[in-house]
């Protein structure tokens, strides 16, 4: 995603125009397309920080298209603006999956236009993102479960954790450990893609801790899917010995030669929070408490919350 660059899709040539004059003057770079159908694909290949999407478009619907890019990992964070010919309820398109930032309803001025993308513009260079996964923070989830629980929006949380994983990085290097955090990276987005909804958002809290946002009643579902895959592919990350004997061996300072099990997931599932949670960090809480549990767990496991009440 390149947050100098926009993306236009408007059927009206005119207003194309107007639009294309005042946002490069502006200093961005440009790329339009005038059906629904084109969005998608140009989006993936130009990866602008903000796509302007008319709601009246030949070939797809502008709202279908605004669909087609949350769904899509790859786009699913470049800023959305709605051309629309009346004021459209956002709240309700997002209870639909279809999540945009804002709107203009026209006829607009062309100021209008600059001051909305250099907002969603400056909005994203202030999410600081996960230079190894690209993923956003803790702060930004965060505030994702508070707009659901302001909106009475419900969802699942997964947090995850990589048992094991400091030993990892102590055996095979701070370079084998990046390795297998992009290995996990990769499975999150694989694995949350083929709910086919755009209801997903991913967050790389810190080290090798993660959380994932999945529609009401998929957590479970996405959780084993991680485990099956994870505990498949990252064993081609050990040397075959390690392989083979299922596990590493490490010489503690003491001149000691300990063995430790090979890496393993831990995911702490909190299934729905309506109702059970009055603030994002009592979540949080509920997710770090399941997971320490889950450390005294042999292998990948999955552990779901008790509530109400503390977890059992």
């Amino acid at each position: 995603m390149n947050l100098d660059r926009v993306l236009i899709a408007e059927a009206d040539s005119h207003l194309a125009e107007i639009m294309v004059i005042r946002l490069t003057n502006a200093g961005y770079q440009i790329a339009t397309c005038t059906r629904g159908d084109e969005v998608l694909t140009k989006a993936l290949n130009f990866r602008p920080g903000v796509v302007v999407v008319d709601q009246d478009l030949p070939g797809k619907d502008g709202l279908e298209a605004c669909y087609d890019l949350k769904l899509h990992a790859e786009t699913r964070s470049m800023g959305l603006i709605l051309l629309a010919p009346e004021e459209v309820n956002l709240a309700n398109l997002a209870d639909l999956g279809v999540r945009i930032d804002t709107q203009l309803t026209k006829p607009f001025k062309p100021k209008d236009i600059l001051t909305k993308v250099n907002y969603l513009m400056a909005e994203r260079r202030a999410i600081a993102k996960n230079s190894l996964t690209g993923f956003q923070g803790w702060e930004v989830m965060r505030q994702e479960i508070t707009e659901r629980m302001t909106h009475g929006r419900d969802c699942d949380l997964l947090f995850i954790d990589i048992h094991n994983f400091r030993i990892y990085n102590q055996c095979y290097g701070f370079s084998a450990g990046d390795e297998a955090i992009r290995l996990v990276s990769r499975l999150l987005l694989e694995v949350t893609d083929e709910l086919g909804t755009p209801d997903i958002f991913i967050a790389h809290i810190h080290g090798d801790d993660f959380v994932i946002m999945t529609p009401t009643g998929s957590g479970e579902q996405v959780g084993r899917g991680l485990i099956d895959r994870f505990d498949q592919e990252i064993l081609g990350l050990y040397l075959e010995d390690d392989r083979e004997r299922g596990g590493m061996y490490l010489q503690r300072p003491d001149g000691r030669i300990e063995q430790y099990p090979l890496m393993a997931l831990g995911i702490a599932i909190i299934a729905g929070i309506q109702g059970k949670y009055e603030h994002p960090l009592e979540t949080k809480t509920v997710g770090e408490e399941l997971l320490k549990r889950l450390k005294l767990k042999p292998g990948s496991n999955i552990m779901l919350d008790r509530h109400p009440g503390s977890p059992d």
